[in-house]
């Protein structure tokens, strides 16, 4: 008896399109953690007046029955920091052919892959300045350890820089055989740890159940893959730094969005160009607001 099976009748054999999968970048990781200011319109540079502070020793403490005395001014000294608004870009072409042709919003889907690959180059741009930090913890020879990130804190606060502080690191500076979760229980045995965390602590347990801690010891902890390396891949360079550290100047889209989606017909060629825009440019503000750490991770 023959069957009348898929292979027989295929001519009106369809298919189920399911969810489609959009991989995307984690971004959008930095600007909340630095000093964002918009070039309002008629303009495409932002300047950041950077006030240095007075010592302790410039205030003159008089005595009894001298408060009349005249002392010599103090000079208030500002440095101007600028950045020019510049385009960082990238585009697709779709034909109309494979818009038509795919049930899965193929036009809404690659939009958004690529304004997310913009965000993504606005943190590695962010990144990068790490190393512009003068001060730096940690070792390339060793994983990230507690001790580190209280060191780096340390420096913050003789420097007198403002809370709240960010650190941004590495996945890998994070978790894995070189992160800080070693710190988790351990008794000086992975990478010089000093089981900062022990078993029980309120610590250890958020990174035990969530897989994840947002905040210790006042720093808000971020992790982002567009941390820059070292010397090589083995080495990663990340940063706690006060929002005082970094400026960046950006055009503002609504909201305080940095990113515009464009759309150009190509008739020519039956096709759609689709361009993702961001207007920015970043710099380091104040040098002795920031510490780089630097750590292996593998």
């Amino acid at each position: 008896m023959a069957n009348t099976d898929v292979g027989i009748a295929a001519g009106g054999l369809g298919k189920t399109i399911a969810a489609a999968i959009v991989q995307f970048n984690k971004a959008a990781v930095t600007p909340a953690t630095i000093s964002m200011a918009p070039a309002v319109p008629g303009s495409n540079t932002v300047q950041f007046p950077v006030y240095s502070k007075l010592a302790v020793s410039a205030v003159t403490n008089e005595a009894t029955g001298d408060e009349d005395t005249e002392v010599a001014a103090t000079s208030i000294t500002t440095a101007a920091t600028s950045v020019e608004v510049l385009r960082n870009h990238i585009n697709a072409r779709v034909t109309d052919l494979a818009a038509y042709g795919n049930s899965d919003a193929l036009m809404v889907n690659a939009g958004q892959v690529l304004g997310n690959a913009v965000a993504a180059e606005f943190d590695a741009n962010i990144c990068a300045r790490f190393d512009d930090f003068a001060t730096s913890k940690g070792a390339s020879t060793e994983g990230l350890r507690w001790i580190d990130i209280m060191d780096a804190v340390a420096s913050l606060e003789t420097n007198d820089a403002p809370r709240p502080y960010s650190a941004i690191l590495h996945p890998a500076q994070m978790y894995g055989s070189f992160g800080l979760s070693n710190e988790l229980g351990q008794v000086a045995a992975v990478n010089g740890s000093n089981g900062a965390f022990g078993a029980g602590s309120s610590a250890s347990e958020n990174f035990l159940q969530a897989g994840f801690v947002t905040s210790l010891a006042g720093v808000n902890f971020y992790t982002s893959p567009q941390v820059i390396d070292g010397s090589d891949g083995t080495e990663k360079k990340g940063a706690i730094f006060a929002k005082t550290a970094l400026g960046c100047g950006y055009i503002d889209f609504g909201g305080g969005s940095f990113i515009e989606m464009k759309t150009e017909r190509n008739e020519l060629g039956a096709s759609t160009n689709l361009v993702a825009n961001g207007y920015w440019a970043s710099a380091e503000l104040v040098d002795l607001h920031g510490v780089e750490i630097f750590t292996e991770i593998s």
